[in-house]
């Protein structure tokens, strides 16, 4: 994986908090011989209680913004850098369905983003196809592609990380 090879080139770590990927973007990490000396774990925040109590995001902000916005990820973004110490994060919050959609959030709607410490973080909304396990691997992987096109390939022609 690009991403394990550019953190040990930097000498940097990275840590994931995912919601309703379900621990399946962790797992792509995880499964990379070597990742363990940069990858150093992550989070399922499934529910709004883990959200609170781990990640240390104010009920109230999750109830008035809800868990799929951006305002709840950046502060997902902010929380695992906060407790894991590491240099970079990716978070994942969304609805695979077949439930819990909206008008403003159908189902296969994902929030991904991505943050260097001490850095604004990027951010996508993505509507993704198809059923559940469909919904949660292609938001997986697109979040992987989505780390790779905003850190590593801008760094090869801006060496500034």
């Amino acid at each position: 994986m690009q991403i394990i090879d550019f953190l040990k080139t930097n000498n940097k770590t990275i840590a994931i908090v995912e919601s309703c990927t379900g621990g399946l973007l962790n797992y792509q990490f995880s499964k990379v011989i070597g990742a363990s000396s940069v990858y150093l774990g992550g989070i399922i925040s499934y529910q709004d209680i883990i959200k609170n109590k781990v990640l240390g995001i104010d009920e109230n902000i999750i109830k008035k913004y809800t868990p799929y916005s951006f305002v709840v990820l950046d502060l997902m973004l902010e929380g695992i850098i906060n407790l894991m110490d590491c240099d970079f994060s990716i978070a994942t919050s969304g609805i695979a369905g077949p439930s819990g959609y909206s008008d403003e959030n159908p189902i296969g709607s994902v929030y991904i983003g991505i943050k260097q410490k001490n850095h604004p973080s990027i951010k996508i909304k993505k509507i993704f196809n198809g059923n559940r396990e469909d919904i949660q691997l292609q938001a997986s992987l697109f979040a992987i592609d989505f780390f790779t096109n905003n850190f590593i390939n801008k760094t090869k022609t801006n060496s500034a990380l």
